[in-house]
């Protein structure tokens, strides 16, 4: 429990430090700055953000993102369930290709990136730095904050950021290659159905139902750990190393203990 008390205060001052952290996580600024030949720090954190994600999963979801304080925040006040609308979720992986497309234009057209300028559009170390773009930053968390409240707990991780298309294709990448990385395990002979899993995923994922079949893998599990602190029978616990499945008895472990 200690463990997840401090993961939500990281994550609730990552949210906190957005004025100031916002052009970092600006795709649109990734752009502007290759066609001026400038590899900037909102390039830096999208790259991050993919690389970690093949050792940690989506784990930088649970843990740094800001917008996903923001609907942490609000989930304590309007923990609704997730809306689940199938056609919805292809959404962000188009809005997700149309970045990336974006991102590649300029550098093939361009060619050579001649500077590197972490604090590029950021020099003043604060995003929010005039009215226009105080506007602007309102407008956004406005627009993000409403999500949740119509279509549920994390919506847009969900249905909009296109930054989780990077953290899956890492994860995905990850376990392709069966590299070792943060996964869950699970001992499911010691589950014994009460759902406190389902209700405590902050993603409104079928843990339980996941649990049964012996196999956690999920494009949408962001690792934050919550079911494995909800659950008191010792069912689930967050693990590194290779995905390997090893037979126990009659039932399975997915996962490696290391």
């Amino acid at each position: 429990m200690k463990n997840q008390k401090i993961r939500r205060f990281i994550l609730l001052l990552s949210f906190i430090l957005l004025p100031a952290t916002l052009n970092y996580f600006s795709p649109y600024l990734i752009i502007e700055g290759l066609f001026e030949k400038v590899i900037g720090g909102a390039f830096v954190i999208w790259l991050l953000f993919l690389l970690s994600s093949l050792v940690f999963g989506r784990a930088a979801c649970s843990y740094v993102c800001p917008y996903g304080g923001l609907q942490m925040l609000i989930d304590k006040f309007h923990g609704k369930s997730l809306k689940q609308i199938a056609w919805l979720r292809w959404f962000k992986y188009g809005l997700g290709v149309i970045w990336i497309s974006a991102i590649i234009v300029p550098l093939v057209l361009v060619g050579g990136q001649k500077q590197f300028n972490m604090l590029y559009m950021t020099e003043n170390f604060v995003s929010v730095d005039h009215w226009g773009k105080l506007i602007f930053y309102y407008m956004l968390i406005t627009i993000l904050a409403i999500m949740p409240f119509i279509l549920g707990k994390r919506a847009v991780c969900h249905y909009l950021c296109p930054m989780s298309i990077l953290t899956i294709t890492g994860s995905k990448l990850s376990n392709c290659l069966n590299t070792p990385s943060l996964h869950l395990t699970v001992r499911k002979d010691k589950c014994i159905k009460c759902g406190k899993c389902n209700k405590a995923c902050p993603m409104s994922l079928d843990v339980m139902g996941m649990v049964q079949k012996g196999n956690m893998r999920n494009t949408e599990c962001i690792l934050c750990g919550e079911c494995c602190s909800a659950c008191g029978c010792g069912v689930l616990r967050r693990e590194f190393g290779s995905r390997t499945t090893v037979k126990i008895g009659e039932n399975e472990k997915l996962g490696a203990e290391v």
